[in-house]
C-alpha cells in the first residue's frame, strides 16, 4: 500500500502560484527532522539541507514540484457564469461535464462545466476560453455573493483512490506530488546518516509555467548536480511500441528538448540499476522537468529525472503503479548512497567511465 504522506500529497489543491497548502505540509513534515535546515525561497519553493562536515563538499539537490496543472477564475459574466483560464498544460476537452471546485476565500463551492445535450444538436465547442463554468448563480451579483473572485483557483473534484488490484492508484496531482513526497521521504531515510556531500531535498514553485522556481532555487543553493523527480506521459494503453508503460519501472529520461541526458549519469543509472536489480526504461518526451532549468544555470549542472510512469497527466485525473514507485525511490536512494565526492568531480568533469 501506499505511505499516507502520497494520498495526503496528491489530494492537496495546489496550481502554480497557489501552493501554500502543499509547502504548509512539506514543512511540517521536514521540521520533524533536526540535522536538516529548513529554507524556503523568495518564490515558494522549500528545501530541507543536511549539510556535510567539510564546508567544500560538492552539493546534491533533489526537487519535485509542487504545483499542478489546473484552471483559474479570470471573469465573471452577467448570467453568473464563469470564465477560467488554464494554468499549465491543459485542453478543453477534458473539463466538459466536469464537477469543479472552486477556492474561494471562503471556502469551496461545486461547480459543472455544461455540456450541451445530444438532443439539442448543436456541436460542443471545447475550447477553454470558451466553456464556461456553471456554479448554480442566476447572476453576476448572486456569484460574489457566493465569495467567488478573479484570481480564484478552479480544481478538479477528483479524490484519490486505489485501482481494484490496490497495485495503481488514481490522483488528481500525481504530476508532481510524486516527487514531493519522493523527496520527503529522502529527508526522513538519511536524517540519521552522515554523507559526503551537502543533500538539499525539496520541491519546487511553479514548474508547470515555465520551471520558475527551479531558477530561483538553483541561484540560492548552487548544486554541483541536480535530480528532478518528476512524473511522465506515458501511452502504453495505445500504442504498444512506445517508449515507457505502467509497471515496467522507472524512466530514464534520454532525452527532452531542453536535455539531452548527461552522458556520465546515463552510464551512471543503468550501471547501478543493473547492479541493485532495479527496473528501468528508457524515455524521451515532448516537455521538460526542472532538470532542463538547472542544466543551464552557472557554468553549467549535470541535471536529469528520476521519472515515474504516469497514464492521462495534464487532464483531470492521473494513474500511476506503486511498483514503478518503488524503483523510483530504490534508484534515487541508492544513487545518493553511491555519491562520492571524486564521483561528483568525475561526473562534472566528464571522465566516469
Amino acid at each position: 500500500m501506499l505511505k499516507p504522506l502520497y494520498k495526503d500529497l496528491f489530494d492537496l489543491a495546489g496550481t502554480s502560484g497557489y501552493e501554500h497548502d502543499v509547502r504548509a505540509y512539506m514543512k511540517a513534515f521536514m521540521n520533524r527532522f533536526p540535522s536538516f535546515e529548513v529554507r524556503q525561497d523568495g518564490l515558494g519553493s522549500l528545501f530541507a539541507i543536511k549539510r556535510a562536515k567539510d564546508p567544500k563538499a560538492p552539493v546534491v539537490m533533489i526537487a519535485g514540484h509542487m504545483d499542478e496543472v489546473g484552471l483559474m477564475v479570470v471573469a465573471i459574466k452577467d448570467n453568473g457564469m464563469l470564465h477560467v483560464k488554464n494554468i499549465g498544460g491543459l485542453i478543453g476537452e477534458v473539463f466538459v461535464s466536469q464537477v469543479l471546485n472552486v477556492h474561494t476565500r471562503h471556502g469551496v463551492i461545486k461547480g459543472v462545466i455544461g455540456a450541451i445535450p445530444p438532443h439539442m444538436r448543436k456541436e460542443q465547442n471545447t475550447k477553454l476560453e470558451e466553456l464556461l463554468l456553471d456554479i448554480g448563480a442566476s447572476s453576476k451579483e448572486e456569484a460574489v455573493s457566493f465569495g467567488v473572485q478573479l484570481g480564484d483557483m478552479v480544481l478538479y473534484d477528483n479524490p484519490f483512490a486505489y485501482t481494484q488490484n490496490k497495485r495503481r492508484v488514481i490522483a488528481k496531482a500525481i504530476d508532481n506530488r510524486y516527487g514531493c513526497g519522493l523527496a520527503l521521504e529522502t529527508i526522513e531515510y538519511f536524517d540519521k546518516q552522515t554523507l559526503p556531500f551537502t543533500l538539499v531535498a525539496g520541491a519546487t514553485v511553479q514548474e508547470e509555467v515555465g520551471l520558475r522556481g527551479a531558477e530561483t532555487a538553483t541561484n540560492l543553493f548552487a548544486p554541483d548536480i541536480f535530480i528532478a523527480l518528476d512524473a511522465s506521459p506515458v501511452n502504453d494503453t495505445l500504442d504498444a511500441n512506445s517508449l515507457g508503460a505502467l509497471g515496467k519501472g522507472f524512466l530514464i529520461r534520454m532525452y527532452d528538448p531542453r536535455n539531452v541526458m548527461h552522458q556520465g549519469l546515463l552510464k551512471l543509472f543503468v550501471d547501478l540499476a543493473k547492479k541493485h536489480d532495479i527496473a528501468y526504461q528508457y524515455f524521451t518526451s515532448k516537455g521538460g522537468t526542472d532538470a532542463a532549468k538547472a542544466l543551464d544555470m552557472h557554468a553549467g549542472i549535470p541535471a536529469t529525472t528520476i521519472g515515474l510512469p504516469a497514464r492521462y497527466i495534464h487532464s483531470t485525473a492521473a494513474m500511476m503503479d506503486l511498483g514503478d514507485l518503488d524503483h523510483a525511490r530504490k534508484m534515487l536512494l541508492t544513487l545518493l548512497e553511491t555519491f562520492t565526492p571524486d564521483l561528483i568531480r568525475e561526473l562534472k568533469e566528464g571522465t566516469y567511465a
